[in-house]
């Protein structure tokens, strides 16, 4: 038997613009992912003598069966690469879910990584990637951060002045599929269209004027939620009262602030601890 560990980090959006309905019916977006230190540790193993998936997860709730991502991964590489044998999986989530942080993308990225490593696969893992879903080829890329267009398989890896962070769960429960269907039904109320802005300043990956690349780091979704979840109201109304530097990352329902120094992060992380769910201090990778 041949075992794996690989961790599965977390991302924040830098600003979230919706620019329309694809073809194939997904939403086309444009945004910056940065990954942060929050991550979800997992543990892939393979026997070629055994047979069948097993899945056993830990920490944040996640369904341990054919329902979770995770398992659907390994079945859809298994099925792609012609591969026999069992696969043992353990999955230990510290990422809430959902949380527009990528926790299931990242999740199934790292086991595609894995089970590629394990059995020495040259198989095309962008397009089983792709099949799996929007943000699971930005994980698969294993950069930093990167400028994500069209349902997400448009990737220009992109450099980030080091920040730290803290995340905020508003408390609200926001799937994203609902947070999509919000949009189709109301996007026409939105009286302001974001723009993520200064692309080329991103290649310096560094700060002007106390804010980081991008400046703008509004997210479409927002507007949409604020009328609709008192949490994510609550939640944007605190944070704009430490800093200008803050977003909604996904489709939420987690917010995030970014900080210089983990001075101002860990004064950011006092001030918010008990006053939400969870309040988690990290930076970026």
């Amino acid at each position: 038997m041949h075992k794996i560990s690989i961790e599965a980090p977390a991302k924040i959006n830098l600003g979230l613009r919706i620019t329309g309905m694809r073809a194939d019916g997904f939403h086309s977006l444009e945004s910056i992912f940065s990954t942060v230190t929050l991550s979800d540790k997992i543990e892939v193993s393979m026997d070629r003598n055994a047979a069948g998936i097993s899945l056993e997860c830990s920490g944040v709730f996640s369904p341990a069966g054919e329902d979770n991502l995770v398992w659907k991964t390994a079945k859809a590489f298994m099925d792609e690469t012609s591969t026999t044998g069992g696969v043992t999986i353990s999955l230990h989530k510290s990422i809430p879910s959902p949380g527009g942080l990528g926790g299931g993308s990242s999740d199934a990225a790292a086991v595609l990584l894995a089970l590629q490593k394990l059995t020495h696969s040259e198989a095309d893992m962008t397009a089983i990637a792709e099949r799996l879903g929007s943000d699971v080829p930005f994980f698969l890329l294993q950069t930093g951060a990167a400028l994500v267009r069209g349902r997400g398989e448009i990737l220009e890896p992109v450099h980030l002045p080091h920040f730290h962070c803290v995340l905020v769960h508003s408390g609200e429960n926001i799937p994203t599929p609902m947070a999509f269907k919000l949009w189709d039904e109301y996007k026409g109320d939105l009286t302001e269209a974001c723009h993520i802005s200064n692309y080329t300043a991103l290649k310096f990956g560094v700060w002007h004027e106390g804010k980081p690349f991008p400046v703008k780091l509004d997210n479409h979704f927002l507007s949409l939620l604020h009328s609709r979840f008192p949490g994510v109201t609550r939640t944007a109304e605190e944070l704009s009262r430490l800093t200008v530097n803050w977003g909604l990352s996904g489709s939420g329902p987690t917010f995030y602030t970014l900080f210089r120094s983990e001075v101002e992060a860990r004064e950011a992380e006092d001030h918010l601890a008990g006053k939400f769910p969870w309040v988690f201090r990290c930076q970026s990778r």
